[in-house]
Formats: structure tokens, C-alpha cells, sequence
């Protein structure tokens, strides 16, 4: 039987997600001069790396946990998280700031398909 509070979890985690793409494709005609790094971004990021964290606190047999996909992910997360805190203000940003992202969130996202989260 699933745990509830993982589900939850997980429904604010794939907004998060969510977030962090609205946030790139809502500047993309400006991709090539410098996009600005979007609050939806920002406010994403750090929710999809708190529920994250907590879905892996949450899980039934904790020593089944594939260590090394949550550290690689929550690492891309946390570098999204500063990279977006460091260029929120600004108008102009250099331009490798939301590519950078973007490539971060579909790194995250191949990992939460493809990597094993539950060793065997």
C-alpha cells in the first residue's frame, strides 16, 4: 500500500516541476540575449528540493534507497536553487544562466525516470 504523504509529495513535487518549466518557456523568445530568471523558478526549485527530500524521509524501507540518484538530484536542485537566487534581480542575465537550468531540470527529470531510486 503506498503512503499517503508520499503521494501528497509527490503532486507538489511535479508542480515544482512545473514551476521550473513555466519559468524557462515563458522567456524563451529572449533565450539568445539573456532570459530573466523568473520567480516561478526561484519558488520551484527550493519546493521540488524540500519535497524531495522529504519523499525520501518518507519511504518505507529507507535502506532500499538508491543514495547516490537522491544526492545527484538534490545537488542539481540545489544548483538550480542558487544560480535562480543569484540572477532573480536581475533584468539581464548572462546568457548560460536559463539553458543551464533548463539542462539541470531535464538531467533531474532522466534521473527520476531512468535512475533505480529503490536499489535492489
Amino acid at each position: 500500500m503506498q503512503n499517503t504523504g508520499v503521494n501528497v509529495l509527490l503532486v507538489i513535487h511535479l508542480l515544482g516541476i512545473s514551476f521550473l518549466l513555466a519559468g524557462f518557456f515563458s522567456d524563451l523568445k529572449s533565450i539568445r540575449t539573456g532570459s530573466k530568471v523568473t520567480a516561478g523558478v526561484l519558488h520551484g526549485s527550493y519546493l521540488m528540493l524540500i519535497t524531495g527530500l522529504a519523499m525520501s524521509a518518507l519511504v518505507a524501507e529507507p535502506a532500499k534507497l538508491n543514495g547516490l540518484v537522491v544526492a545527484l538530484k538534490a545537488i542539481a536542485l540545489t544548483v538550480i536553487f542558487f544560480v535562480a537566487y543569484t540572477y532573480r534581480k536581475k533584468d539581464k542575465t548572462p546568457v548560460w544562466v536559463m539553458p543551464s537550468i533548463f539542462g539541470l531540470v531535464l538531467f533531474n527529470i532522466v534521473l527520476a525516470i531512468f535512475g533505480p531510486v529503490y536499489g535492489a
